[in-house]
């Protein structure tokens, strides 16, 4: 019996051992956290009231330069990362979603132009295809020839697309052989089924009020078509503009870092200009107030930084448009009509709303300014470092016993 109380009372220590154990872990962590939030607050916010000269300097001396280096280091770091992200958004990734839709709508609308000239039978041998067929083929062609020089693909991805600039060859081929035998209905339907079957794997019939079907995009091992693999490389690039337009983890605990070290920094560079003022009688140390410049072109850059973000957000769903709602007839009719107004889901039209979009969202004089915002702190550190070393070093030398007669 004193074998099994002492078996159920066990666990009971584990868990009393445990907890204390805890306990004792926390109680070290918040004395740790404690004793440096109190030295962070010393070096940022100190007290004059029977401070020596020397110690405030001293400490003034590692406190500035450090917090200009973190806040715009942090800083610096945040804005370029935000800058870059729409740099890479207007030049890569939109034109190669743009692209991408393009080739895709011309090919179907190829498709639907070869399929209603070819049916006319011995007129599509003697005249050729129309001329729309080889303007979108030529379109499609010059589209993702466009996309692999766009920078916007991985490796993988531009040998999937050049694999798609070789099957579109091969599908023009096969359009060929069709118009060859226009008046052999067999041949021609057997020939134009195949060259389909190239283009779409779930194939849509074309019809009288809709002769440029879109086509629904298989996945998984039977994405092996065209199309297929033009939708499977737009939602791939879709995912990485989503993920550049939103904030990281990482960005957000650089731009709060940044924030707190630049509120520091402000208050310690006034607290240290007032002290020299009543202890030294410097009613202005111009170097100081040098280096204190560079923090008025943060304003600036936040406003800047943050209108290039909410750009970025906008520009999300247009790319989805983009892969989504654009098709063949859709097109068509904007091309057909072209004084009917824009209409919102053509692609021109998705293109230029993205394109104003991110042109507006920034400030232009800004442009080319993010990798000196470190260096600009660097600088402003290094400034604060040497005019507090010189002033210390002369403050040394005056109360040194016997430095003045």
């Amino acid at each position: 019996m004193a074998r099994q109380e002492s078996r159920r009372l066990a666990p009971d220590g584990r868990l009393r051992a445990l907890a204390q154990g805890t306990f004792r872990l926390a109680r070290a962590v918040a004395a740790v956290t404690a004793e440096l939030a109190r030295r962070i607050h010393r070096y940022a916010w100190p007290s004059t009231t029977g401070r020596r000269n020397r110690a405030f300097l001293r400490d003034r001396l590692v406190a500035l330069p450090l917090l200009a280096v973190v806040a715009f280091g942090a800083f610096g770091w945040t804005y370029a990362g935000v800058r870059g992200d729409s740099a890479y958004i207007r030049e890569r990734a939109a034109p190669a979603l743009v692209d991408l839709a393009d080739a895709r709508a011309s090919l179907l609308i190829a498709q639907g132009e070869a399929e209603r000239n070819l049916a006319e039978g011995r007129a599509a041998e003697l005249s050729g295809l129309s001329e729309r067929y080889r303007t979108r083929i030529a379109r499609a062609t010059q589209s993702l020839n466009q996309v692999t020089r766009s920078g916007a693909l991985t490796v993988a991805e531009e040998q999937e697309l050049r694999v798609v600039s070789a099957l579109v060859v091969d599908y023009t081929g096969w359009i060929g052989r069709a118009q060859g035998h226009a008046t052999d209905p067999v041949l021609r339907d057997a020939e134009l089924t195949y060259a389909r079957s190239m283009l779409c794997s779930q194939a849509v019939a074309a019809s009288g009020k809709n002769p440029y079907p879109a086509c629904p995009a298989a996945t998984g091992s039977g994405a092996t078509s065209i199309v297929d693999r033009v939708t499977g490389l737009e939602g791939r690039l879709r995912e990485r503009l989503a993920e550049r337009a939103g904030w990281g983890a990482g960005a957000i605990t650089a731009a709060v870092v940044a924030a707190l070290a630049f509120v520091l920094l402000a208050a310690g560079l006034w607290r240290t200009v007032s002290f020299l003022r009543r202890r030294f009688r410097i009613r202005l140390s111009i170097p100081l107030a040098a280096a204190a410049l560079t923090l008025l072109a943060v304003p600036f850059l936040t406003v800047d930084a943050l209108l290039a973000l909410h750009a970025q957000h906008k520009t999300v769903p247009f790319a989805d448009a983009l892969a989504e709602r654009t098709s063949p007839a859709t097109e068509t009719v904007a091309e057909e009509r072209p004084f009917a107004g824009p209409d919102p889901r053509a692609i021109e039209t998705l293109q230029t709303r993205i394109d104003m979009g991110l042109a507006d969202g920034r400030l232009a004089f800004l442009d080319g300014i993010a990798p000196f915002v470190f260096p600009a702190g660097l600088t402003a550190a290094a400034v604060i470092a040497a005019t507090l070393h010189t002033y210390r070093r002369e403050y040394l030398v005056v109360t040194r016993p016997g430095a003045v007669a």
